[in-house]
């Protein structure tokens, strides 16, 4: 029998257990190496490694005999690797974790609950990230950072274009038709290859949702708990979307279900615009060598402006053999100093709030960064409670699945808002 995540990360409670008390007389679990090494599992780019290994230094300066491992994992294979060491009870001393996971770890016992470690420091973090990493009322990790989407485009095709106003501010956002529109003269214009893409893939699919707010739609009732995703605003924003491909604007190898992202595609020139998030900005500028790029902000719906949850907490492992040091360092991760500095260097936005309107320093971009600041402010409450529910993943699953069916496979509108619904039915249940 295949398991799903969530029956895997159950039986990996129970095996870690059971093998922890056969092999230690009922001792606690021992995934990490030692009590006085942490291993701290992350993905992440070069620039995320430097910053995550400069915390980890001063961390072991402050805590003499701890030592603080930093593992790095692809992005693609963290979380099946990252399972298999549960279930196996070998699961790190800490890693990073995305909003969108945190809460199917955190249901089913495999995190620490961090209230003790946090204490009086909980009022510090943004509201919206600080409940979603909460689980039955208490926090089970400690937020890091926040990342969302913007739109970079490439000037000389629109130039070539004759593209010459793009909205610096969010009230001038382009709505849907003006961004079709500008979409279609990029086409007629073919200055290198198709006229966008959205960063709707794999794990990402719940990007997707972006579309059906800024539509006025919504996915769950007032009550939370109710699917409302059959409603004319998602069918709407299904049509849109669909159109993307269907007229030619967006390339039919960016499907769902490939890895083929935008930033991937953008320094080749062969996309006029990428849909991205802020924190691939330094490697975009490094590989971006032919061309100057601007950002500008996400299209905005009948229902206003509308963009996704980035990010990621840090959480620590039942699995710990030291989780008092652990916890201590994914608190210090997060404290005002080294979150300001990690994301100066990463190009991420803070989670605290006290950094909310302090200046940063960007290394990389400072000029387009105001851009994805505006842009974050536009994540809607009830859009981040759906994707931190402890079953969303089971939601992004079935998106991969149904948008790739719907815009590829000749699914009808009907049986792809069936799809996700049940998936969401899922979710609330889980």
């Amino acid at each position: 029998m295949q398991l799903n995540r969530r029956q895997f990360l159950r039986t990996a409670i129970g095996t870690a257990a059971a093998s922890s008390l056969a092999a230690c007389g009922g001792s606690p679990s021992t995934g990490g190496a030692s009590a006085d090494t942490l291993t701290f599992s992350v993905w992440g780019s070069d620039a995320e490694l430097g910053s995550f290994n400069a915390v980890a230094r001063a961390f072991e300066k402050q805590n003499a005999g701890i030592t603080v491992k930093v593992e790095q994992l692809p992005y693609q294979q963290m979380r099946s690797t990252l399972d298999a060491r549960l279930q196996s009870g070998q699961g790190p001393d800490l890693f990073r974790v995305t909003y969108n996971d945190i809460g199917i770890y955190s249901s089913q016992g495999v995190l620490q609950d961090l209230s003790s470690a946090i204490g009086s420091q909980s009022s510090a973090f943004d509201d919206a990230l600080w409940a979603g990493v909460q689980f039955e009322g208490k926090p089970y990790g400690v937020p890091h950072h926040t990342d969302t989407t913007a739109v970079l485009y490439n000037k000389e095709h629109f130039a070539k274009a004759g593209i010459k106003e793009v909205p610096a501010t969010l009230e001038e956002a382009w709505t849907w038709e003006q961004f079709l529109e500008v979409a279609e003269k990029l086409k007629a214009a073919n200055p290198g290859g198709a006229a966008f893409g959205v960063n709707w893939q794999q794990f990402g699919a719940f990007r997707w949702f972006n579309w059906l707010w800024q539509a006025g739609g919504t996915a769950l009732g007032a009550d939370g708990k109710t699917p409302a995703l059959d409603s004319p605003q998602a069918r709407e924003a299904l049509a849109l979307t669909k159109s993307f491909y269907d007229k030619g604007l967006m390339p039919k190898n960016m499907l769902v279900k490939t890895n083929n992202s935008p930033d991937l595609v953008f320094p080749s020139g062969k996309i006029s615009m990428a849909f991205v998030g802020d924190f691939l900005l330094p490697d975009l500028s490094t590989r971006v060598t032919d061309f100057e790029f601007g950002a500008t902000f996400l299209p905005r719906g009948a229902g206003g402006a509308a963009t996704d949850l980035g990010g990621n907490a840090v959480a620590v492992t039942t699995q710990s053999k030291n989780p008092d040091a652990a916890a201590a360092f994914a608190v210090f991760l997060a404290s005002a100093d080294n979150m300001k500095q990690f994301c100066e260097k990463t190009t991420v936005l803070p989670a605290r709030k006290d950094l909310a309107d302090r200046h940063l320093d960007y290394a990389v971009r400072p000029d387009l960064m105001p851009v994805f600041q505006q842009q974050a402010t536009t994540m809607p409450p009830d859009l981040v409670k759906l994707v931190t529910l402890p079953g969303f993943a089971g939601v992004n699953d079935a998106l991969v699945q149904h948008l790739e069916a719907y815009f590829a496979g000749g699914q009808s509108p009907d049986d792809t808002i069936a799809g996700l619904t049940t998936a969401l039915k899922k979710a609330v249940a889980a």
